[in-house]
């Protein structure tokens, strides 16, 4: 693609054609099937200054912004498109990956210096990357076609927007998985000077039934897990695969944003701090996991998942994990199946704090908490709230499926006696919200550090 010249009017003409028919340069440049969702984005785009979409996961948002860019660019000139994330990453990793793909494979060469995270044709024709905290950073890109996308755009900060507006762009493309009910981002959806978009999961599963499949989008086999793993009404399985904001009411004991915060925080170790496994196990019938879950004071380092283990082997993990780790303690939840895992590791003399999670599980603080669990889980509420704990460590898919079960506890109304109680697992199935097997190891291994901080943790040491 060169700069106007003695064919200017050839390249105008193009142009033209271009921006009123992005489908049409995008097939042919690109020779891509964008499916209706996709292709709703790209006309919007054309047709409104701001854009909004929300989406689940793995539905093309990336492809299609990257078409997006490459498109406007095909079509004005001058112009210049920003591309902004929360992380240069997300930039690099992510979408500008896409851009490049599109761009090497494109069918009529589109010219200039593709470099990192910069296609460059000339000093006033370019698209670049920026991640950062700092307003200044984009000040200078005025264009009379300025396009700023703003991918993951959730995460995207407030002074970020209002630099963006500051450059009064010809268009704002803003997208990203709707994973709270805050920010920004999610104001566009209630702004009118946005035109929103909702992309489904089980939308773009059911164009591909009708039209093909298209490789790398989401299936109905993910959808169908996620609903089995998460359970439909989770605040996960809204924001994931319906592309909605979870609705997160007062009654949430967990709100999101400090479990996010968490995942981001780096703590410092302490050699002395003590260290804790802890298990819930479920039965070698059920879909549920056992989970065995290692902390080192404030710090999960690992959360290890087991489906269908008998309770020889899962006690033989366990001790596995607590000899790895050199750890001070385990702690089992005893009122169900852990009960015969606890008794195995008894026997073996390894000492385990055994903790009665059953709802009639009397509180240590019986005035003011209805039960054992309700009084735990309220304590590691306390604890995400100012901000102790960090799960850097955490693998991401454990750290999904923790982040939805703990954000998924709600607070009910208090007891006759003016207690404090969370829901019972019951009223959480009534919800269709699955067992919170990962949330409660977290609560247990909570309990052990109780008890290391505040009662005596030397009986139960094997060493």
């Amino acid at each position: 693609m060169e700069k106007p010249g003695i064919e200017s009017w050839k390249i105008l003409k193009a142009q033209e054609n271009w921006r009123s028919n992005p489908l049409f340069c995008s097939k042919q440049f690109f020779n891509s099937t964008l499916w209706s969702k996709q292709q709703e984005v790209l006309l919007s785009v054309r047709d409104n200054q701001r854009t909004a979409v929300k989406s689940a996961n793995t539905v093309g948002k990336s492809r299609v912004a990257a078409e997006i860019c490459l498109i406007f660019l095909l079509s004005y000139y001058p112009s210049k498109v920003i591309i902004t994330a929360p992380t240069f990453n997300q930039i690099e990793e992510i979408l500008w990956k896409e851009i490049s793909k599109l761009y090497n494979s494109s069918l009529i060469p589109i010219g200039g210096d593709l470099l990192t995270t910069e296609l460059k044709l000339n000093e006033e024709w370019f698209a670049l990357g920026i991640s950062t905290d700092e307003v200044n950073r984009f000040q200078g890109f005025h264009s009379p076609y300025l396009l700023v996308i703003v991918d993951e755009a959730l995460g995207v900060n407030s002074m970020i927007w209002e630099a963006i507006e500051g450059l009064h762009p010809y268009r704002i493309l803003a997208i990203g998985n709707p994973l709270a009910p805050e920010g920004e981002f999610f104001k566009c959806f209630s702004n009118p000077l946005w035109h929103k978009i909702t992309i489904s999961g089980q939308e773009c599963v059911d164009w591909q039934n009708k039209n093909g499949r298209i490789p790398g989008l989401i299936t109905q086999e993910w959808i169908d897990e996620r609903k089995d793993e998460w359970g439909e009404k989770s605040a996960l399985y809204q924001a994931r695969v319906t592309g909605e904001f979870p609705q997160e009411g007062t009654d949430v004991l967990i709100p999101m944003k400090f479990v996010d915060e968490a995942r981001a925080r780096e703590l410092d170790e302490d050699e002395e701090t003590i260290k804790i496994i802890s298990g819930d196990i479920a039965t070698k019938h059920g879909d549920n996991y056992t989970v065995i879950l290692y902390r080192k004071g404030h710090i999960f380092k690992a959360i290890d998942l087991y489906q269908k283990i008998p309770a020889t082997q899962s006690a033989l993990n366990i001790q596995h994990k607590y000899e790895n780790t050199s750890a001070d303690t385990i702690v089992i939840d005893s009122d169900g199946f852990g009960e015969g895992v606890a008794d195995i590791l008894h026997q073996k003399k390894i000492g385990v704090i055994e903790f009665h999670g059953g709802y009639g599980a009397q509180a240590i603080d019986k005035i003011r908490f209805k039960n054992l669990r309700s009084q735990f889980y309220w304590i590691v509420a306390k604890k995400f709230e100012k901000g102790l704990y960090s799960l850097k460590d955490i693998p991401q898919k454990q750290f999904e499926l923790l982040k939805n079960q703990l954000c998924s506890i709600k607070v009910k109304s208090p007891d006759g006696a003016g207690r404090f109680q969370i829901e019972t697992k019951e009223d959480l199935l009534a919800r269709g919200i699955s067992s919170p097997d990962l949330a409660d190891a977290l609560v247990y291994s909570e309990y052990g550090y109780w008890v290391g901080k505040e009662g005596e943790i030397a009986p139960y040491r094997w060493r």
